[in-house]
């Protein structure tokens, strides 16, 4: 079977009936879900689950505006996987400003979102061209709305009926639209025609004659007399005067209007939004081909704030998915808000499988349900899911099957941590999903486009110093003082350089503790003492645990900055026994382990932070020193794969941020190790000119191209290049001699091995590219470096240097 849904016969989707989940007020195993059809059907992949269109009009998007006459289009490229009797099709003018817009020439434009990425938007085109021609649903979309059986089907008798009631349970059914054209529900909605066919029956576009002659969306009811989708309506209306936000789309009004045989019928009004949905947007892309992932991303990020509006005000929205997201014009909605229901709310659920939380029967709709929807979301639109009988399999594709998720680990790793089976694993909020994802579309965008995308940091402070710029320089100071050194990283000196979380600004407890907090933290230790001793927590409002908790973080972060890592890991054990996981703890414990030279256990706690946090550059440099550090000190089975890591990570931290100057020295190292000289020295060269470790950079570059004095490796390109940097560093540089010296003695080995330069008369460092003149330029290096040797004894083994070096005379 294909892992693409089943293709439809018509450009339409209108594919069943609604999956629902009725939770109820008792023990959730008796009554999780409503009768049984629609759990098989979430299960079996049976019917399809969202009705969304008529099978002979337009697809979802073309409901919305993004499309003419029905039969004026084509076959969509690919179908749907089946989705919520939620309708995610609307039309008409998004507002009474919308009215009186100017309708645009069909096309497309782009705009910025999140001041990172520009999207296709599509322009304003004329609502009634969205208006189905024919509307009718074919009887391979006919189900009944109760219990999800096949209703209105053809028998060897003639065709299938469009209204009558289901064999199976008796709820009647009706598949006419029960508006025509010019009839005026409620005194003011002038009805223009149908425009798609959702779960709750047909879908309409009005026009408000009492205000402005706006457009509008008339959401009808599946039937009039059905109490259950009666029921539906009133909740969406409960929600009027509560929901209210630009990226969610507006609900006038709720009104009611006769049906055919009399009865009344209740209607949603919502405003009309001319775009389409990125359903439509994604069907341009055929599979295995999807939306550009840095543009999926810049929807959602434009969806999350609704969310999270939505949450602070305790709804849930329950039924993300691509086709309940709107691209207009002007921005990103969030449409139907008939699946939006209360934070733990119980009672009918609509959901579409494949998008929907497993946990959702269980618990009720949560922020964690809604988180998972996201998740979901952003992998059907960059990602070839399989799928099977028009539902999207559970899990994700690896990053094998998935070369995305290969080449952007943290997409990969957000990706699983929003769709976490576990509700509590997941992020914590849309606003935290929101800052994760934008710090992975930076990281995305500075490899797609090739210049950093540097972001500022909500959760973690600026590196504090670097480590390793000096790693390559430090040998070559022995010319100056005679000292060999040891040139490898210290876990010591990466601790003391990382990032620190940064304090909660919405805790109660964060003025006090940022004021406690000093330079000194022998100081900051004595002022969180006198604050725990005094319940200062208590006067500024903060919780018993709260205050507990940050008071005690920073003790350890104190702790560690004091080198007392016994006391630190005693107060985290505690604190991970009282409050479970916490990502700071990790990136503390991390710390720890890095003072005691665990290096893998350090690499385990830093994994888990960027699990948690896949958006953030400081465990990434983390988790990049970590690797290095286990290179340099520890034998591993698979050096290989160490250094490889290593590599990616300062890869993606220095592509993303030039500010993180560490990364960069860290790459070159990495590099140079596989020989990739050339490549070593482009990085080096992308230090900015304007910070401190520019220098350092210069001459580590020049040692690179030296390749440890391998002079049989070396061209004379390489040489003069090395020489060229060298003079290039300022007379205030405190190594430039020393790197003279060096440049002038390799020079020189590499003339006395055999080779000739061809451009002999080319002076090097002022000196000719000669043996002689080589020896001479070497010779003066090395007494000036002996006039300034801090010992008598370095003194003299740099004159019994030179006079080594210096041309031989006959005389």
């Amino acid at each position: 079977m294909s892992d693409e849904p089943e293709p439809a016969d018509t450009p339409s989707v209108d594919s069943g009936p609604a999956t629902e989940r009725a939770v109820n007020s008792g023990p959730a195993t008796e009554r999780a879900v409503n009768s049984g059809p629609a759990t098989r059907r979430a299960a079996d992949s049976g019917p399809a689950t969202e009705p969304s269109t008529s099978d002979s009009g337009p697809a979802t998007a073309r409901a919305t505006g993004d499309a003419g006459p029905a039969t004026e289009r084509g076959p969509v490229p690919t179908t749907r996987p089946e989705s919520t009797q939620r309708s995610s099709i609307w039309s008409g003018s998004s507002s009474q400003r919308s009215s009186s817009r100017r309708i645009r020439p069909r096309g497309t434009q782009r705009r910025r979102i999140a001041g990172l990425v520009d999207v296709p938007v599509p322009t304003t085109k004329d609502p009634v061209d969205a208006v189905l021609r024919d509307p009718h649903v074919s009887e391979g979309k006919r189900f009944c709305s109760k219990c999800g059986q096949p209703v209105g089907r053809s028998t060897p008798s003639g065709p299938g009926p469009t209204e009558g009631d289901c064999p199976q349970c008796g709820t009647h059914f009706q598949f006419t639209p029960a508006l025509r054209r010019g009839d005026l529900v409620a005194g003011q909605y002038e009805v223009q025609g149908c425009l798609a066919h959702g779960g709750l029956g047909w879908i309409y576009l009005a026009i408000d004659r009492n205000v402005s002659d706006r457009w509008v969306v008339l959401k009808g009811l599946l039937q009039g007399g059905d109490a259950e989708a009666q029921a539906v309506a009133v909740a969406e209306r409960q929600f009027l005067a509560e929901v209210s936000h630009p990226s969610i789309v507006q609900i006038y009004n709720f009104v009611e209007h006769p049906s055919p045989d009399g009865t009344p019928m209740g209607y949603i009004v919502m405003e009309y939004l001319g775009g389409h949905t990125l359903r439509t947007v994604l069907d341009n892309y055929p599979p295995p081909n999807r939306i550009p992932v840095e543009q999926a991303i810049g929807y959602m990020l434009e969806v999350l704030p609704a969310l999270q509006y939505l949450h602070d005000i305790g709804l849930v929205y329950n039924d993300l998915k691509p086709e309940n997201i709107m691209v207009t014009d002007e921005q990103i909605e969030l449409i139907d808000l008939g699946a939006v229901s209360a934070i733990e709310g119980y009672g009918y659920l609509y959901g579409t499988p494949g998008y929907q939380a497993p946990e959702i029967v269980r618990t009720g709709p949560t922020v964690a349900s809604d988180i998972y929807t996201v998740g979901r979301t952003l992998a059907v639109l960059t990602l070839d899911m399989p799928s099977d009988k028009g539902r999207y399999r559970d899990g994700l594709p690896t990053p094998e099957q998935a070369p995305l998720l290969d080449e952007f680990d943290s997409f990969h790793r957000l990706l699983l941590r929003a769709t976490n089976p576990d509700p509590q694993q997941r992020f914590s909020s849309a606003d935290e999903l929101q800052g994760q994802l934008t710090g992975v579309l930076r990281e995305i965008l500075s490899k797609k486009l090739g210049t950093e995308h540097p972001g500022l940091s909500r959760l973690f402070s600026p590196p504090r110093t670097t480590f390793g710029t000096d790693e390559a320089l430090v040998p070559t100071d022995v010319y100056a003082d005679g000292i060999e050194r040891d040139p490898k990283l210290r876990g010591q000196d990466v601790a003391a350089a990382l990032p620190v979380p940064l304090l909660d600004p919405n805790d109660p407890s964060a003025a006090l503790l940022a004021a406690a907090v000093h330079s000194e933290p022998q100081q900051t230790l004595d002022s969180l003492r006198h604050a725990r001793e005094n319940g200062v927590g208590r006067v500024v409002g903060a919780s018993d645990v709260s205050f507990s908790k940050e008071i005690t973080l920073a003790e350890v972060r104190a702790h560690l900055d004091l080198g007392q890592v016994d006391s630190a890991v005693e107060i985290l054990t505690r604190l991970e026994r009282e409050f479970g996981d916490d990502w700071r703890m990790d990136w503390y414990a991390g710390i720890a382990e890095l003072l005691q030279d665990d290096y893998e256990a350090a690499f385990a706690r830093f994994d888990k932070v960027l699990q948690a946090l896949p958006g953030e550059i400081a465990p990434k440099i983390a988790l990049g020193a970590t690797a290095e550090l286990t290179l340099q000190h520890w034998e591993s089975d698979d050096p290989d794969a160490w250094r490889r890591f290593c590599e990616q990570s300062y890869r993606v931290v220095w592509r993303t941020d030039h500010a993180v100057v560490s990364a960069a020295f860290g790459l070159a190292r990495q590099l140079t190790a596989r020989d990739e000289i050339r490549a070593a020295v482009d990085v080096l060269d992308e230090v900015p000119t304007t910070s401190r470790h520019h220098s350092a950079a210069t001459m580590t570059a020049a040692l690179v191209l030296l390749r440890g004095g391998r002079v049989e490796e070396i061209s004379e390109t390489d040489l003069r290049e090395a020489a060229h940097r060298i003079a290039s560093l300022s007379p205030d540089e405190g190594r430039a001699l020393q790197m003279r010296a060096l440049v002038l003695g390799t020079a020189l080995e590499w003339v006395r091995s055999g080779r000739a330069s061809t451009r002999e008369y080319d002076r090097i460092l002022d000196v000719p590219f000669t043996e002689k003149g080589l020896r001479l330029g070497t010779e003066a290096a090395l007494r000036q470096l002996a006039r300034n040797a801090p010992s008598r004894t370095h003194r003299y083994t740099l004159v019994d240097l030179a006079n080594a070096i210096r041309p031989r005379s006959l005389t």
